[in-house]
């Protein structure tokens, strides 16, 4: 049984769980970067930690001066919160990086978005050009696919709705993008958005962020020749709350 190393969280980042063999559940807050591009964003990072990019792991010492490390087996982006998962055994990670490029785990995504689709459920299969601020679509556009359901549209807005989005491929901002494309911009998104009505949303409910959430992971692996399944889930932040009732 690995066990469960102290780390040096990021204020805005809350422990959800750990298993056994080391893997680790965090639900990241907004405006948290998932690693340091930059020394300088040290601060600013899931881990207040130095990190290898190359081997995609943070590292750092203990009060005991020993080097302790945890890979990083997920990202999200900056503005979106939610689950991110972690390992402290180098071969699970590797194990778990493949399931993820395999896209044998299950993500739950939630985003309040402008309006509402035209079907209630259904697959986005479309192209998502590889430059993320350049709409228009061009030879170097790569594909994507995602599955959305309406789980409600807001009583206290008409002009919102709350989405459950599960992506089937894992690309760059492909559920921003999807979203935008489908005419159903998610609320706060500053770069694919509606600033317009982003800013109505400001004025009018305080809101402030990009509504996207990373709600649920899901996924199972074989170690020591036996399969373990491995779940975790960060609950709605309460500027999701206040919008869908």
């Amino acid at each position: 049984m690995a066990k469960l190393i102290k780390l040096p969280l990021h204020a805005s980042v809350q422990f959800i769980k750990k298993n056994t063999h080391g893997l680790i559940a965090l639900n990241k807050g907004i405006g948290v970067l998932s690693h340091p591009n930059r020394r300088k964003d040290r601060k600013i990072s899931l881990l207040d930690a130095e990190y290898n990019s190359k081997e995609e792991c943070y590292f750092w010492k203990d009060e005991s001066d020993n080097e302790l490390r945890v890979w990083l087996l997920n990202r999200l982006d900056s503005p979106t919160s939610g689950v991110i998962i972690l390992s402290q055994d180098k071969a699970l990670s590797v194990l778990i990086k493949e399931a993820f490029h395999k896209h044998r785990i299950k993500k739950t995504y939630y985003a309040i978005v402008k309006g509402s689709p035209r079907l209630r459920s259904g697959i986005w299969c479309q192209k998502l050009n590889l430059n993320p601020y350049n709409k228009v679509r061009s030879d170097s556009s790569i594909s994507a696919k995602t599955q959305y359901d309406v789980v409600r549209t807001s009583k206290k807005n008409l002009a919102i709705s709350f989405l459950r989005l599960e992506p089937i491929t894992g690309r760059t901002h492909q559920l921003r993008i999807h979203c935008s494309q489908n005419r159903i911009p998610i609320v706060g998104d500053q770069t694919y958005g509606d600033f317009k009505f982003n800013r109505s949303m400001k004025k009018s409910f305080g809101v402030d962020r990009l509504l996207l959430h990373s709600s649920n992971i899901e996924l199972s692996y074989k170690w020591s020749n036996k399969v373990f399944q491995f779940s975790a889930k960060a609950e709605l932040p309460d500027s999701f709350n206040q919008l869908i009732v």
